[in-house]
């Protein structure tokens, strides 16, 4: 009896840890650059992890400017969502990440 229950509980646990599935889906590549080089300055790469339900740009722009802050806009701005899967329980998050510039 206690080597069978002991054998459920194992394949249960394996069951669980083999259901797992991750998946990144590109959802947006805003690849432009504002028109005239001459007027802004490339400060650096930025990029935010963020739930589903608290995301966007204004998050984008706010770790732009904690990292640089005479940052005045981010550009080149992609999105990717990642969706993650266990069991029935399914997770989603967004990676973020954009150009940050200041104007001159």
């Amino acid at each position: 009896m206690k080597k069978g229950v002991g054998l459920l509980l194992s394949m249960l646990i394996l069951a669980a840890t083999l259901t797992g599935c991750i998946s990144m889906t590109p959802l947006s590549d805003a690849g432009a650059f504002p028109g005239d080089a001459q007027s802004y300055e490339v400060l650096g790469r930025v990029e935010v992890k963020s739930s589903a339900t608290n995301s966007g740009y204004s998050k984008l722009y706010a770790e732009a400017k904690k990292k640089y802050p005479e940052c005045d806009d981010v550009v080149n701005v992609k999105v990717d969502a990642k969706k993650t899967v266990f069991l029935i329980f399914t997770f989603n998050s967004y990676n973020m990440s954009g150009i940050a510039i200041s104007y001159k």
